[in-house]
């Protein structure tokens, strides 16, 4: 049974990914993990002073997210029509990317679905601070759904990449699943930033063509824009993509996407859900 972990802050825009995550496994069987954190021990005054439940008071803000993340989970195993659906509530006295890490670990979880802003996200910023931090840390995929997607069957997938590393089976199996259970069409995008793939990057691209050969992918070369945000966008819409696909790498572009003050300043901001998996060197 695969393993979804859902943050929510219990905003619109945390929901909006739920209700994605739930009809993109719509006919998959899951546990759906819904995890609500809040404040940490250094924001907390009652917390540093002692806590309320020491002295009689209880802990109204854990009272509080208990029932309103039970509420939300009756309300989605309500309206979810697949008994293979599993709904586990988990709140947290903790930060948000602690409590994701174990978690993920702990209950060994498969992906992470999680909207690109929360309840507090500027206009202005692509991803939130609190997705930032979990994006940052994440040791399994993670699929970031847009503010306001409607969800919207995947018919063309595509993955960026500059060959530049090798592949495995390992790393390509999630993308591999979406590819085998929508029967999307893959195209493979690569921003060239020379004239001709070098060896390396032609011998890795051959082996990424060889472990998806099944797919039938396309390939595409965009042209360097000299700002891979653009590239990126032109393609997307260009070809109709509906799931974008990277692999997380240290020092890379994803990389430095997670660093927040780039973010502030990067354009990088597609309107469609993508997937980042994360891979150890």
């Amino acid at each position: 049974m695969l393993k979804v972990l859902l943050p929510t802050d219990f905003s619109e825009n945390s929901k909006n990914a739920i209700r994605y995550a739930l009809h993109f496994y719509k006919d998959v069987a899951c546990t759906f993990y819904l995890l609500h954190t809040y404040t940490p021990a250094a924001q907390r005054i009652d917390y540093i002073l002692g806590s309320p439940g020491q002295i009689g008071l209880g802990d109204t803000w854990k009272v509080e997210a208990e029932s309103e993340i039970n509420e939300l989970s009756e309300e989605l195993e309500s309206d979810d029509t697949n008994l293979s659906h599993q709904f586990v509530t988990h709140v947290a006295f903790e930060s948000l990317g602690a409590e994701v890490q174990k978690m993920v670990l702990n209950e060994q979880i498969d992906i992470i679905v999680m909207g690109t802003q929360g309840a507090t996200g500027a206009k202005a910023t692509f991803l939130g601070t609190k997705t930032v931090d979990v994006l940052k840390e994440a040791t399994c995929p993670m699929l970031i759904v847009p503010n306001g997607y409607t969800y919207q069957l995947v018919k063309n997938v595509a993955f960026v990449t500059n060959y530049k590393r090798n592949f495995s089976a390992d790393i390509l199996n999630p993308i591999k699943q979406v590819l085998s259970r929508f029967g999307a069409s893959m195209h493979i995008m690569h921003i060239f930033e020379e004239e001709r793939l070098n060896r390396i990057q032609e011998s890795n691209r051959n082996t990424l063509e060889t472990y998806l050969e099944e797919f039938k992918p396309s390939f595409h070369w965009m042209p360097n824009f000299g700002n891979k945000t653009k590239g990126i966008q032109v393609f997307l819409k260009e070809l109709d993509i509906d799931l974008l696909t990277m692999f997380k790498y240290n020092h890379d572009f994803i990389e430095k996407l997670t660093h927040e003050p780039v973010i502030k300043k990067v354009s990088f901001c597609v309107d469609i859900p993508f997937m980042v998996v994360p891979v150890e060197e």
